[in-house]
Order: C-alpha cells, then sequence, then structure tokens
C-alpha cells in the first residue's frame, strides 16, 4: 500500500502543477499490479491524513483483477502512498493516457502545446472549440460521454461506495476513439460513505448544489444532472446553466423528467448514476447488463449430410448471437434489445455439439444443444447384370392333317348377367283372349279390348 521515496528511482520531467501538487514523472518505476507508465503526485505539504490515503488505496488494490482493470480504465485511482516517517508525502498514480490530451496551437507564437481534453471544452459553442484544435463530438458521442460519466459515478457508489465530491469541468476527460470514453482525476480526495474526507472538499464555482451540506452522494447526482444538461447543449452561456428547460428535444420525456428531479432541491428524488447509465444506453440501443442465452433446442438430432438443423434460441440484452455446429458451420445474427428469440438453419459438416453464444459489448455467455450426428446419404449404384447370346429360337409345329391353315382361335364370350325375373303363375294367371274379328279392325278399340280381363293382383310375401 505504501511505497519509499527512495523506491521511487529516477525522477522525470514535470508534467503539471497546481496549489496543492506537483507532478512528476517516474521513468524507471514499475509496478507488479499497474499497466502502463507511473507519475508521482507529490503535495507541497504532507498529507494530514495518512489513514485515508491508505484506505483509498486498498480499495483499489482489494479489488478482484475485471473491476480493478476497469477502474483503471475510467480513473487515475492512487496505487501507492509516498510514505516517510509517517506522513503521506504523495501518492503514485498511472500515467494519463495520450488519448486524453489535444495538440493545440498556441495564438501569437504559432507553438504547438499537449493539452488535457478536459469536459468543459464540451460546453462551449462547437465553432469555437473547432477554431482552438478541440474536438466537437455529434449529439450521439455527446450521449456516449454522458452515458460513461455516469458509469464511473455507478461505479463509485454502488461499488467501491465512495463519494467522489468534486465533479467540475476540469476533473473529468473525456476522449472520442474509444470506449471507455470519460476518466476522473483527483481520486485521492474520494470519500468513503460516512467517512472524513482525505482532502477537503470543496465545490468549484458553477457546480454549487442547492443544498449547504458536506458533499454527499446527492451532491454528486445533483452535479451529474448539470452535466448531462451542458454536454448535450453546448453554447454561449451553458457552462453555466442550472435550468432543465434548456434541454429542449435533446432528451425524451422520461428524460427531462429524470434532470429535472437530477437538479430539483429533493435530495432523495434526484436519480441515481445507474439510472442515468441504464437511460442513456437505451437511448443508445445498448445493453445494459452482460448477455445471456435463454432457451436453445433442435428440430432434430439427426440430419443427413448437407441437410441443416433448425436452432430455436432465446437471448437477453445481446448484439450478436452466434450459433456455431462444429469446424465450418458458423452462422451469426445481429441483434439488440432486453430480449430477442429467433430460429436459424445450419448444416452441421460432421456429427458436433451445437453452440449458441449470446455477445455484447459488457461480455459472453454460452448454451449447447445436441449433439446432432450426421450421416452420409445412401449412394444407388446399378449392378451390372450380363445377358447370355443366345442365338433366336426357332419353333416348327406341323400342321393336322388335313388343314392346310390352322384355326382361328376360340372367342370366350363373358356370360350375360343373371337377371331373376318373376313371372306370374300360367296356372293362375289367363291371358286374356283376343276376339276372333276374322278381319283386324283399326284402330282397335284397347278399352272393350281388355273390359273383360281377369285383374291380376301381386302378393309381395310370395312374390307371385
Amino acid at each position: 500500500m505504501s511505497i519509499a521515496p527512495g523506491d521511487l528511482g529516477r525522477l522525470g520531467r514535470q508534467l503539471g502543477k497546481g496549489g496543492q501538487a506537483v507532478v512528476t514523472e517516474l521513468p524507471e518505476l514499475k509496478l507488479p499490479d499497474v499497466a502502463g507508465e507511473l507519475v508521482y503526485k507529490k503535495y507541497r505539504e504532507p498529507h494530514g491524513e495518512l489513514g485515508s490515503l491508505r484506505k483509498i488505496v486498498a480499495t483499489r488494490n482489494d479489488l478482484d483483477l475485471p473491476l480493478r482493470k476497469r477502474l483503471d480504465a475510467v480513473t487515475v485511482w492512487p496505487v501507492r502512498v509516498v510514505e516517510e516517517n509517517g506522513q503521506a508525502l504523495g501518492i503514485v498514480m498511472p500515467k494519463i493516457p495520450s488519448a486524453y490530451f489535444d495538440e493545440i496551437t498556441l495564438r501569437g507564437t504559432g507553438k504547438k502545446k499537449h493539452v488535457l481534453r478536459e469536459v468543459q471544452n464540451l460546453f462551449i459553442p462547437p465553432d469555437r472549440a473547432a477554431e482552438l484544435g478541440r474536438p466537437t463530438p455529434d449529439e450521439e458521442q455527446r450521449m456516449r460521454i454522458c452515458r460513461d460519466f455516469a458509469g464511473v459515478l455507478a461505479l463509485m457508489h454502488d461499488t467501491l461506495e465512495v463519494v467522489f465530491g468534486d465533479i467540475n469541468a476540469m476533473n473529468e476527460l473525456f476522449r472520442l476513439d474509444d470506449t471507455p470514453m470519460v476518466m476522473f482525476l483527483d481520486c485521492d480526495g474520494v470519500r468513503a460513505k460516512g467517512a472524513k474526507a482525505a482532502v477537503k472538499q470543496l465545490n468549484a464555482p458553477d457546480w454549487v448544489p442547492p443544498e449547504d451540506e458536506l458533499l454527499s452522494r446527492a451532491s454528486d447526482l445533483y452535479k451529474l444532472g448539470l452535466f448531462v444538461l451542458r454536454c448535450l447543449t453546448p453554447g454561449a452561456g451553458t457552462s453555466v446553466n442550472t435550468d432543465p428547460g434548456a434541454i429542449g428535444g435533446v432528451l425524451d420525456s422520461q428524460g427531462v423528467a429524470m434532470l429535472r428531479r437530477a437538479l430539483g432541491a429533493d435530495l432523495g428524488s434526484r436519480p441515481l448514476a445507474r439510472e442515468w447509465e441504464v437511460y442513456l444506453r437505451r437511448m443508445l440501443g445498448e445493453p445494459i447488463a452482460p448477455p445471456r442465452v435463454g432457451d436453445v433446442s433442435l428440430d432434430r438430432t439427426i440430419v443427413l449430410k448437407g441437410q441443416s438443423v433448425l436452432v430455436e434460441w432465446e437471448a437477453f440484452e445481446a448484439t450478436e448471437i452466434r450459433i456455431s455446429a462444429g469446424p465450418g458451420s458458423t452462422e451469426v445474427v445481429k441483434t439488440q434489445g432486453a430480449r430477442s428469440r429467433g430460429s436459424t438453419a445450419i448444416a452441421p459438416r460432421e456429427a458436433a455439439v451445437v453452440e449458441v453464444s449470446a455477445i455484447n459489448a459488457l461480455g459472453t455467455d454460452h448454451r449447447s444443444a445436441g449433439p446432432v450426428d450426421v450421416i452420409e446419404p445412401p449412394v444407388l449404384t446399378p449392378l451390372p447384370v450380363p445377358i447370355p447370346d443366345l442365338p433366336p429360337l426357332q419353333v416348327d409345329v406341323p400342321a393336322p392333317a388335313g388343314i392346310g391353315v390352322l384355326p382361328p382361335l376360340p372367342v370366350i364370350g363373358i356370360p350375360p348377367p343373371r337377371v331373376d325375373v318373376r313371372l306370374p303363375d300360367p296356372k293362375v294367371f289367363e291371358w286374356p283372349s283376343i276376339p276372333d274379328t276374322g278381319v283386324a279392325q283399326f284402330p282397335i278399340d284397347l278399352g272393350s279390348f281388355f273390359a273383360d280381363a281377369p285383374r291380376y293382383e301381386f302378393d309381395e310375401e310370395s312374390g307371385r
């Protein structure tokens, strides 16, 4: 946690100085838990709170490796206390990356100078920033800067449980070429919840909250609201603006309501840093948590080679879904949103387990399904059958004696269908007599012809 002044090695060039400290390069010092170059921030007077500084260093050094790397990426956090005779002479910190510097041309001399890219340059009119050699981020980039600003405070408040305190226009830097886009300075002044600050915390001009109290999480949240307002509305007078109504149509109704709460006098209603981070990520269409793969199923587990298996998948907070079915068989689906579902066909080249991966900027999650067996399709091969070469068949059939030609083939007839017709019993039925007129007279009177004929009654029971 501590290091002696004699262990710092040769001091390099001076990088900056202020009213309380001077910052110098440490070209010879290497620490196993810190990547990159280091600097020495030497206090002009010995620090009066050695124990507080040790706790600040321990806060970082006690983190697991992923969290420590994240903290190092967004802050210049103290990594050692420079201690001698029980007094804190200064601290060792990582060197600020070059991406957070601008090269500007000094007026009058024309000389080039590297200067820190402080967030105050986000508040001035864009055309003025361009004249000064400063970047002019567009609206989406400004939204992303606000996202990362809120993310740093969320890390401090929720994970480290510290109050940053002195948020102002010069204590934070920004970049546009990578993520994260924000870096916080002067972290030796942070204060654990309920503890005394290592360095007396004061409000910078134009960053004073309405309450007159010790700097706290509530004051951090007020200043976060000021930063969102000023970053998203650059222009004349923005650096001193405190009116949430000036946000106009840059934010939707939810964002405007959050900004009004952040800049209000009610400390308990101010949105948390995590709320701002989630809101801004949603506005940018980004995930708010590491991805997670939900249900995964296959429509079959046996296919012929060349056929596809249909993979049904579910994912949460993913920006990309990657489905793999062995070497050479991978499908990628772009997606976004809190929850997404889909079906993807993939053709495995050989028997394999199907792997579904959900990916976003915060991590990766996997789930397996299968395995899927791949069968070679059957091949139909004709078998050659040799046909013997035989001489033509000759049959001599002698004709019957006395017949010069063969008789015609018999014709086989098809018997007609049997029709069972019941006729009246001749013993009972008597046909009518035909009068013998000698000569038939035409026309015949059929009424008188059948007048004397007996009537026939058909009996259905006997069929007669």
